[in-house]
């Protein structure tokens, strides 16, 4: 398995698509209630397989992604070869939570100054080997897609 086993909440509105899994495979419904239970071992690989497909088919489409947090905020572009980074954390005690959605709308209207965050900008670059695997590892320790306009608003924040 490449990734990981979708939740059975995740797996759910994909019933569907399972369904034309199986049968791509020539598997019945009958065939599928009698390997769940006889053959666990087979049902297992054949939803894992299934939950690779899903994984693989939904990384390919996303090419941002963001993580933040109360002081900070990271976003990405994903490319097959490179990573890039840019973002800023704030160190003003005074800052008001980056998870809420009026700062945002704060500093785009001119209300809120990153001045008055203190807010620190960063970018950088990583050469990876596998854009899906790395994707799914950053979406496994938080991140979320996002917009590409997104990207290139913080990105043009950074001097």
């Amino acid at each position: 398995m490449k990734f990981r086993l979708l939740s059975p909440k995740e797996l759910e509105p994909l019933k569907e698509d399972f369904i034309k899994f199986l049968s791509v495979n020539t598997i019945t419904g009958e065939d599928w209630a009698s390997i769940k239970s006889e053959k666990p071992d087979e049902a297992n690989t054949l939803l894992e397989m299934f939950c690779d497909i899903v994984w693989e088919k939904s990384l390919e489409k996303i090419n941002f992604l963001e993580h933040r947090d109360e002081k900070y905020l990271k976003v990405f572009r994903c490319g097959k070869e490179k990573i890039e980074l840019v973002g800023f954390s704030v160190t003003s005690a005074q800052a008001p939570s980056l998870l809420e959605e009026n700062t945002f709308q704060d500093l785009a209207s001119g209300k809120l100054k990153f001045s008055e965050l203190q807010a620190e900008f960063y970018t950088s670059e990583k050469t990876i080997e596998n854009a899906l695997m790395q994707k799914f590892e950053l979406m496994e320790s938080g991140c979320v897609p996002c917009e590409e306009a997104y990207f290139y608003g913080i990105k043009s924040l950074v001097k």
